[in-house]
């Protein structure tokens, strides 16, 4: 894994969480964690739909055009307030999540909380799939 440094600048701030999976398996599911958790995330953002408009695109984490970097922003919608930005920054099979809040300290530390606890819902249960997958498939094999 390459130095964090060479990931999106966020201004120094320290990821909220890392999952370790690719931010395209993670978003979608994340997202609807986030449903099913009585808020709404909408996707303002996603780096591969634009770079897939330019061609010749060299990644700047990689050296080449063949990249599977990932840059993704969700805005997390509440019953009440702004809507909060959640940024998923993928490096391979690593998700770094980060909370943009320019205003300071503007979220409640309990909204936060939430937040943290639907990403980690999120990356548990695809996690868990995952492992019942490989197993079946490793059953399989054997047979």
């Amino acid at each position: 894994m390459k130095s964090g440094l060479l990931m999106m600048n966020h201004q120094g701030k320290k990821p909220l969480r890392i999952i370790d999976m690719q931010c395209s398996k993670f978003v979608e599911p994340l997202k609807k964690g986030f449903t099913d958790s009585g808020l709404w995330a909408f996707q303002s953002f996603d780096l591969q739909s634009t770079r897939a408009l330019h061609e010749g695109c060299t990644c700047a984490y990689h050296g080449t055009s063949q990249c599977n970097c990932q840059l993704v922003v969700l805005l997390v919608y509440r019953a009440h307030g702004d809507p909060i930005t959640l940024v998923l920054d993928g490096r391979d099979e690593q998700t770094y999540l980060f909370i943009v809040d320019d205003k300071g300290p503007a979220i409640r530390s309990a909204t936060r909380e939430v937040i943290e606890r639907i990403i980690i819902q999120t990356a548990q249960k695809l996690l868990q799939q995952t492992d019942v997958v490989n197993n079946l498939n490793i059953a399989n094999e054997q047979l």
